[in-house]
């Protein structure tokens, strides 16, 4: 994934060309094919590139189309060939070779704004009017990239990376301490306009940065729908349509070249692979698929490593099994070389990093399978109510009468009844607890007893009447929280992750899907891959993980938190440090992921004083 800044100067004096250099020397890691520095007046772009593909891409940055209007970014579009006949249509002449940049340029010069919404795909970017000396910034709905601001002084600064942001002279060192309590409660900020820095802001996925004569506005431009059921007379169509969306969905994420997949035992991931061999053999065409899985049978008893390589041997593809017990939990935490953009809390960010420089080895391109729960995995009980508020007594019973039919079984409601006679009994798991060690006037200060009582609150209220859960979950911003963990920028490697499960048609497809029956223990992904998985793997019900792998550590390599590394004095603000020591004493599986958090929050601190 390419990297890219820019400063624009609200005056219209001439950018810090040293500062731009600086710029392009730290975003190198991210684009090793060019290195691209522009300046004009009153604003100055340093870009950096690598080479992906499928679809031709712009190697220097930014673009025009018109010598008024410039894109800087990071783009990859899906739809090209419906967005490039939509545009002749309206009389553009575009080539079939245009660049995904080029596209979007023509697109906003023939229809403005109005083009925003219909942009699919992974992006995010920055156009800058010239002449009329306007800024917009935008970010996908889904968040796959990255896209931060600050506004300083009389200028604008943005990057994909949150670090080139912190090289301005300007922008302060002084930290969001909403987003740190957040952080601590949390293990991340569910506000996702903030960033850990007070002065640097996130743009959230699915909305628009504007600035001209420097004012900032942000507003949302893209959201998911809330339309009526799709109704087709035969069932097959429901599964030709999905299999149709997901191929494109992965035909348009093949990089040029060879390509990888994190490959589980599970559905999701394994599908995926099965799409993609299945179309390189329908269109004749070469695939240099590897799959790669994490190993973790030195802790547990995992299934998921033969289930794994199961699939990989039905299609045909090799497979490498990385071991999980290469690191230590929290390894590496103290390293100058793991430091990350953001505080984080995962005990195996050393295994994950190692595991991407082994996967970019092979390519440039990564697969994942993520994306498959939210909507695939639905609720039957909205839509019997659904059904049962307009009358449709006939589809109540051929859905729900031929579920029972066919499984023996009423489909699984997710009414959430369970947990409310659960909470009655008396049978539920303990609530995580307050953590006690939080500092007392920090605590005061950020209201964080009231707050963590907010985070701990399921919505009462959900807007679509089919696949509530599914639909607040992929406009909640965790899946962008999960990308971004896995991007370039946290884990310094250039390989740029693909999920073909959060193509933004598929997921519009599914959020119209009748959850019963092809909504229930994801039915539609499991007769799409009919004969393309073998059975054990395509039959298998949705598997949590064995057990909690920090609790096998400690069960079979006796690993221990402790010693706890001496607390810094940012750390004091935020964390009563003796407070720590003894819920780390008693750790369980339940809570040693939560005070964990400020040990890694500690290191964090320290790693960014000493930048």
């Amino acid at each position: 994934m390419s990297g890219f800044a820019g400063i624009i100067s609200v005056d219209g004096a001439p950018p810090d060309r040293t500062l731009l250099d600086r710029m392009a020397a730290a975003l190198a890691f991210r684009g090793p094919d060019a290195t691209h520095i522009t300046t004009q007046a009153g604003a100055g772009f340093c870009f950096t590139f690598l080479r992906t593909g499928p679809a031709p891409q712009s190697p220097q940055q930014p673009c025009s189309v018109d010598s008024r209007v410039w894109l800087i970014g990071d783009v990859r579009l899906d739809g090209r060939d419906d967005l490039r006949r939509a545009l002749e249509q309206h009389g553009a002449s575009i080539p079939s070779a245009a660049t995904d940049e080029e596209l979007i340029l023509h697109a906003y010069q023939k229809w403005g704004e109005q083009c925003f919404p219909d942009l699919i795909g992974d992006y995010a970017f920055a156009l800058w009017d010239s002449a009329a000396r306007r800024l917009l910034c935008l970010r996908d709905l889904i968040g796959s990239r990255l896209f931060f601001y600050a506004r300083v002084g009389g200028q604008v600064i943005f990057s994909n990376t949150l670090n080139i942001i912190r090289l301005a002279p300007q922008v302060s060192a002084e930290l969001d301490r909403h987003f740190i309590g957040d952080f601590l409660l949390e293990g991340w900020c569910p506000d996702l306009a903030r960033s850990a820095f007070r002065d640097i802001a996130r743009l959230p996925p699915g909305y628009l940065m504007s600035c001209k004569e420097g004012t900032v506005s942000v507003r949302r431009f893209t959201s998911f729908p809330i339309e009526d059921p799709i109704l087709l007379k035969r069932s097959e169509e429901y599964v030709e349509r999905f299999r149709a969306l997901l191929e494109q969905a992965v035909v348009d994420r093949l990089p040029h070249g060879p390509a990888a997949i994190f490959l589980s035992g599970g559905l999701d991931s394994t599908s995926v692979a099965a799409i993609a061999v299945a179309n390189a053999k329908k269109r004749r065409a070469p695939l240099d698929l590897r799959a790669f899985t994490i190993d973790c049978r030195e802790l547990f008893d995992d299934p998921e490593p033969p289930l794994a390589s199961q699939a990989a041997r039905s299609l045909e593809i090799p497979i490498e099994l990385i071991s999980g017990v290469l690191f230590r939990p929290c390894e590496g935490w103290g390293d100058p070389e793991l430091q990350t953009p953001e505080p984080h809390s995962d005990p195996f960010l050393l295994s994950g990093r190692q595991l991407f420089r082994h996967v970019v080895r092979h390519s440039r391109v990564a697969w994942r399978g993520y994306g498959g729960d939210d909507v695939l995995m639905g609720q039957a009980w909205p839509y019997l109510l659904y059904l049962f508020r307009r009358a449709r007594v006939g589809t109540i019973a051929m859905s729900f009468g031929g579920y029972f039919l066919k499984y023996g079984r009423v489909p699984p409601l997710r009414g959430g009844f369970r947990a409310r006679l659960q909470r009655w009994i008396g049978r539920t798991a303990p609530p995580l607890n307050y953590p006690r060690w939080i500092q007392s006037r920090f605590a005061e200060e950020q209201d964080l007893s009231q707050r963590w009582n907010e985070l701990q609150q399921t919505p009462s209220q959900f807007e679509h009447p089919l696949h509530p859960r599914g639909h607040a979950a992929l406009g909640s911003g965790l899946w962008s929280s999960i990308l971004e963990t896995e991007e370039a920028a946290w884990t310094r490697v250039a390989l740029e992750i693909r999920s073909p499960l959060l193509d933004r048609r598929v997921l519009h497809y599914l959020l119209r899907v009748p959850p019963v029956p092809w909504c229930t223990e994801k039915e539609l992904l499991r007769q799409t891959v009919r004969g393309g998985l073998p059975d054990q793997i395509r039959l298998r019900p949705k598997t949590p993980l064995v057990t909690d792998p920090l609790a096998a550590w400690a069960e079979c390599f006796k690993w221990s938190p402790f010693p706890l590394p001496s607390a810094t004095l940012e750390i004091e603000s935020f964390v009563n440090w003796r407070e720590l020591g003894a819920p780390l004493t008693r750790y369980s599986a339940s809570n040693l992921w939560v005070d964990l958090r400020p040990v890694a929050l500690n290191h964090w601190l320290r790693a960014v004083s000493l930048a």
